[in-house]
C-alpha cells in the first residue's frame, strides 16, 4: 500500500471518529443552554420541588396522572372536588364530620353519607350522568358547612396580579404603563354587560362554556389595528384588557366548577366561598410569603401565541388540572390551607404559566 494510500485511510478514519462523536457534543452544548436560560421564576419553581422532596414529587407526578386519566364524565361533574374525596380518607372524614352537623334528620344525614359512599367507591371510573343530581344537591350544603364561619367577599384576582402579568409581559417596552393602567378594568363593574360579569371572565376546559376565549380575542384584534398604524399607546392598552381574560383562565377556579349538571355556567356557582378564599391567598401572598408576583416578574420565558383564543383555552386546560386539589384542600381546611405547601407549588405553576402566555400574546400582537 502506498504511503498517500495509507495518509488518506488515516484521515478519513480521524474524520469519522469525529462525526461520531458531534452529536453527544451538540446535546452537551444544548443541554448546558438551557440550564443557561432558566430564569429566576424556573430556579423558584425548582426550589419548591426540592422542598417537596423526591415523595412529595411522587405524589404530584401521582395526582396529574390521574387528573390526565379521568373520564369527561367526572371532569364535568358538578363539585367534581367533592368526588375526588375518594383518594384520601383523611378529607373523607371531613366530609362525613360535615354531614353530621347538618340540621337535617339523623336518617337523612345517613342517606347523605351513604351516598356520598357511594360514589367515592365508584370513583373515577365508574361514575355516570345520573350522580349529577345527588352531587348538585349534597355539594351546596357541604359548602354550607365548611363555611360557616366565611362570608363571601367576592374578591377576584386583585388588580395588582392583573396590572404584574400585563406589565411584565410587556418586557420593559416605555409603554408598559398603559397595559397595566387597563388589566384591571374588565373588573370594574361598568366593564361588562348585564349578564356577562362572571361568565366572560371563564373558560371551563371540560364543558368548553365560557365568554374568555372570544374577549381575549376581540381586544388583540383591535390592539394590533393599533400597531399597524402607528398606535402604540392605544395598542399596549388593549393588550392589557385582553390579556385580563387570558390571566383570569390561569386561575383554576375560572378554569373548572362553575357549571351546572347539564352544562350551564351558574354565576352562583363561580362565586364561591372557597374561590373568594383562594383569591385572596394569591393576592395576600402576592409580594410576601410564597411571593407569587415574583413567578411574573422574574419570567423571562414565552409560550408561542397564534391564536389568542385558543391560548386562552390553553392555559385553561392547564390551570383546570390542579382545580381538585386547590378546592378539596381549601373546603377541608378553610383556615389553615395557606400553609399547605402543594397549594403553593399548583398556584406557582399556574401564575408561572400564565406569565409565559402572556409574554407570548404580547409577542404574537407586537
Amino acid at each position: 500500500m502506498s504511503k498517500n494510500k495509507i495518509t488518506i485511510g488515516i484521515l478519513l478514519l480521524t474524520m469519522l471518529v469525529g462525526m461520531a462523536l458531534i452529536p453527544s457534543a451538540m446535546a452537551f452544548t444544548e443541554e448546558q443552554q438551557t440550564d443557561l436560560t432558566k430564569d429566576a421564576a424556573q430556579l423558584k419553581i425548582e426550589a419548591l420541588e426540592t422542598e417537596l422532596g423526591e415523595e412529595g414529587m411522587k405524589k404530584v407526578a401521582d395526582y396529574l396522572e390521574l387528573q390526565a386519566s379521568l373520564p369527561d364524565v367526572v371532569k364535568r361533574m358538578p363539585y367534581r372536588g367533592l368526588a375526588f374525596s375518594a383518594t384520601d380518607p383523611e378529607s373523607q372524614a371531613i366530609k362525613m364530620e360535615y354531614i353530621d352537623n347538618f340540621d337535617v334528620s339523623k336518617e337523612e344525614k345517613e342517606k347523605y353519607k351513604a351516598g356520598l359512599q357511594d360514589i367515592w367507591d365508584r370513583y373515577p371510573d365508574k361514575i355516570t350522568k345520573d350522580d349529577y343530581a345527588f352531587m348538585s344537591e349534597l355539594g351546596p350544603m357541604i359548602d354550607k358547612e365548611a363555611f360557616r364561619e366565611h362570608t363571601a367577599v367576592g374578591v377576584k384576582w386583585a388588580s395588582s396580579n392583573h396590572q404584574d402579568f400585563a406589565y411584565y409581559a410587556c418586557d420593559g417596552s416605555a409603554y408598559g404603563n398603559y397595559a397595566s393602567d387597563t388589566a384591571d378594568d374588565p373588573d370594574d363593574p361598568w366593564f361588562e354587560l348585564p349578564g356577562y360579569r362572571y361568565y366572560n371572565h371563564y373558560w371551563d376546559a371540560d364543558w368548553h362554556v365560557g365568554g374568555a376565549p372570544t374577549r381575549c380575542d376581540g381586544f388583540a384584534d383591535t390592539a394590533q389595528i393599533w400597531v399597524a398604524n402607528g398606535l402604540l399607546e392605544e395598542a399596549h392598552e388593549d393588550f392589557g384588557l385582553a390579556s385580563h381574560y387570558l390571566s383570569d383562565t390561569g386561575n383554576p377556579f375560572h378554569s373548572a366548577g362553575a357549571v351546572d349538571q347539564v352544562g350551564n355556567f351558574v354565576a352562583n356557582l363561580f362565586n364561591t366561598n372557597n374561590h373568594d378564599l383562594y383569591e385572596i391567598y394569591i393576592s395576600d401572598q402576592w409580594d410576601s410569603g410564597y411571593d407569587f408576583g415574583d413567578y411574573v416578574s422574574s419570567n423571562t420565558q414565552a409560550i408561542t401565541v397564534t391564536d389568542p383564543e385558543q391560548a386562552v383555552k390553553d392555559n385553561a386546560d392547564f390551570s383546570s388540572q390542579y382545580f381538585d386539589y386547590i378546592w378539596d384542600e381549601i373546603e377541608n381546611n378553610p383556615d389553615t390551607f395557606d400553609s399547605d405547601i402543594y397549594v403553593a407549588y399548583y398556584t406557582a405553576q399556574c401564575v408561572r404559566n400564565t406569565a409565559k402566555c402572556n409574554q407570548g400574546l404580547y409577542d404574537y400582537i407586537m
